[in-house]
This record gives structure tokens, sequence and C-alpha cells, in this order.
């Protein structure tokens, strides 16, 4: 099911733009097109709207274009340029970034039509041609312009989850899910129905307070199989509870690995500033043919270098899922790349904040917590 809700009206100016991994670069503009020689060594492909940095809220049409590039050969640290048509008629480089140690390179821009990676320069200068029209089109789009959650015609509703299992001291609730200004505001809060009632976790002396979590999924309204899954999202900056982007398999998940019986796919959950670990996952969990469990993914690694400010500002994390493999990526940066057999049942978006009885010890914060979601997207691809 394909389904497009309203998008959010263009910003009377463009956020800067958003690079991934080197700083922009401000070069001359010129009347035409880079000057390179065509390689199959720089092979390139447009990718959907992945990347969009920032304090404020912005359309999901607004972010900037990923062109995912490899380029053969070179060693690590080269740096390779996108240049693009910019309003004015003039060529700029909109992008630089540096390959990795297997040429890969991840350049971004806010102009769409023809756009062109270069490697080196002068007469040295190969590249290749791509255009934004190549980039598949988004099918699902919640820009969070009008309340859509729990609404008879949106596709988001409250999960069915309390005072059970690993939550047993938090219940999902409708009062901690709320749509203003543009954005879905996810919370933890007291639960005012349990207000001086304490929740104690085994073998600790401790109390808390029972809690709400927001917690909205489009299970029942939207689901998809293969495709870009994004969401831009600022998250809470305390511990004892996580942001989460997420999905799970239509109808639950069933024995016989991932592509018979589905899987959860955690796109990124965050467990706060100043976790030992970084603080950011990424996640698959699938069962086996005997029914038990098995976990794919687990914390990224060096996210200092992926940024430092996810309760501050807007991130999009995303994942590319295809039969073969799932890449999730901040920002249109590949963060972790999990290869092998994957879903292959449709898969609905969920959208969360929650206190787990495991984090309340770590609790650092103070009631309410947030969690806001800028827009949410999906691009369905299809097997292919």
């Amino acid at each position: 099911m394909s389904r497009t809700l309203s998008s959010r009206s263009a910003l009377g100016a463009l956020l800067a733009v958003a690079l991934v991994g080197a700083g922009c670069s401000s070069a001359e503009s010129t009347p035409a097109p880079p000057t390179y020689d065509a390689s199959d060594a720089v092979q390139a492909r447009v990718l959907p709207q992945l990347a969009a940095t920032g304090e404020d809220v912005e359309a999901a049409d607004e972010a900037a274009w990923v062109v995912d590039a490899t380029v053969a050969d070179v060693e690590a640290g080269t740096a390779v340029t996108l240049v693009a048509e910019t309003g004015d008629g003039e060529w700029e480089t909109v992008s630089e970034a540096e390959t990795d140690d297997e040429g890969h390179v991840a350049l971004t821009s806010r102009e769409d039509g023809e756009l062109h990676v270069v490697v080196g320069d002068g007469d040295d200068a190969i590249g290749a041609a791509v255009d934004t029209a190549d980039a598949p089109e988004a099918g699902f789009t919640d820009d969070f312009d009008e309340d859509t959650v729990d609404e008879a015609d949106g596709p988001w509703a409250t999960r069915d989850q309390g005072y059970i299992g690993v939550r047993t001291c938090s219940r999902a609730s409708a009062d901690a899910a709320e749509v203003a200004d543009g954005v879905l505001r996810l919370s933890v809060l007291e639960d005012p129905d349990r207000r001086g009632d304490e929740c104690q976790l085994p073998g600790r002396r401790k109390k808390f307070p029972f809690r709400l979590n927001g917690h909205v999924g489009t299970e029942g309204s939207y689901a998809f199989t293969y495709g870009f899954a994004a969401a831009r999202i600022k998250t809470q900056a305390a511990r004892g509870q996580h942001s989460a982007f997420w999905m799970q398999a239509a109808g639950g998940q069933q024995p016989g690995g991932p592509e018979k019986g589905g899987a959860e796919i955690d796109v990124m959950e965050y467990f706060g500033d100043d976790h030992p670990e970084g603080g950011l996952t990424s996640f698959t969990y699938f069962l086996d043919e005997a029914g038990e469990k098995k976990t794919l993914g687990g914390w990224l690694p060096d996210v200092d270098e992926l940024g430092d400010d996810w309760a501050s500002e807007y991130h999009v994390f995303s994942v590319e899922w295809t039969p073969e493999e799932y890449v999730f990526r901040i920002d249109g940066r590949v963060t972790q790349r999990i290869e092998g057999e994957t879903s292959g049942r449709p898969e609905f978006l969920i959208l969360s904040l929650l206190s787990s009885d495991y984090e309340l010890p770590r609790f650092n914060g103070e009631l309410p917590e947030h969690m806001d979601v800028d827009w949410a997207r999906v691009w369905e691809t299809g097997p292919s």
C-alpha cells in the first residue's frame, strides 16, 4: 500500500548544504558543467533525499539528495566533489568528501537535476554524471503538518503495550504522542493514573514512578517490502529511555529465517548522551528454523565522528533494504551494513521513546523527556 500525506511549505531560505564526512567547498561558480573524462572507474548512483541536519523543522522535500559513489584504485582520503547547477544557472561544487578504504564516498546536494561526480582536476579529472530523476520516488510521506496519530484517516496509531515484558514500569499511551507545529513529539512522562505509586524492579531497592511512553506505528495502515525508509529525528538527551525508529513484520514474525518469517529492523536506537558505548545502535532480529531469536548489528563505532548533537539538532536516520542486505545511514553516510538474507515480508513503521526496565537505574534526566520527529518517509523499490 502506498500513501502520501501533505508536505510542509518550502522554507523561505534553504538550509546550508548538509555534507557527509567533510566540510563544504566553496568553489567558484562557472557557466558550464565541469570538464572531465567520463570513466568507468567512477561508479555513482543517486539515492533519495536522506540528508538534512539542523535545529529547525523543514519539509521532507527540502532534504538533500545523496549520491553514493565508488572510485576504483584510489587511496583512502582521495577528495571527491559533487557539482550541481544552482538556481541562478551557475555550476558550483555543492559537496566534497573523501573516500574510505574501499573507495566509497557519500555526497549531498540540495539542488536537483543533473549532478557530476568529479575526482582530480585539470587534464587528470575523471568523473561520472547522474541525475536526481533516477532516484526512487517517495510512496509514503508524513510531514506531520496535521495530526495523523490515532485519527480515523491517519496512518499512525498508539501501540498496545503496557506494564508487561521488559517494560513493567511503563506503558504506551496516546497522551505521550502529540503533533504540533509540524512535529510529532513522543514523550516519557509520569503516569497520572498511578501518581503516588512506585514501581520496584526485582533485586533493586530504588523505586521509580510509573511512566507513559510515546509509541506509535503504521501497523494495519501502511507496510512495504524493500526500499528506503527514513525519519528526521531529534532525540532525547538523558539516559533511562531510548529514542527509536524501527520496523516489524506485518502479522508478526514467524520461524523460518528472515525471508520467510520477517524480521525486526531497528534503523536507529539512541540511549542518551554520555553513554559508554556512544549511545547509537542499529540491529535486526529474526527467528531461525527452530524459532530461536538471532541478532545482527550492534553499537555504532566512532559515534563522535558522526555527531554529538543528537538531542539539539535533527538528523535523518535511514535504512536501504534489499533482498541481499540492510544499509544503515545517518544523513546519507553509511554507518553499518548487514549482508545476507533479509526480511521478505511487508514491514510497518514504528516511532517510539521507550523506558525499558533495564534502563531505569541509569535515568539521569527529568521527566518529561522528549523525542521529536520532523518527518517520516518511504521510497519503495521492490526486490530490484
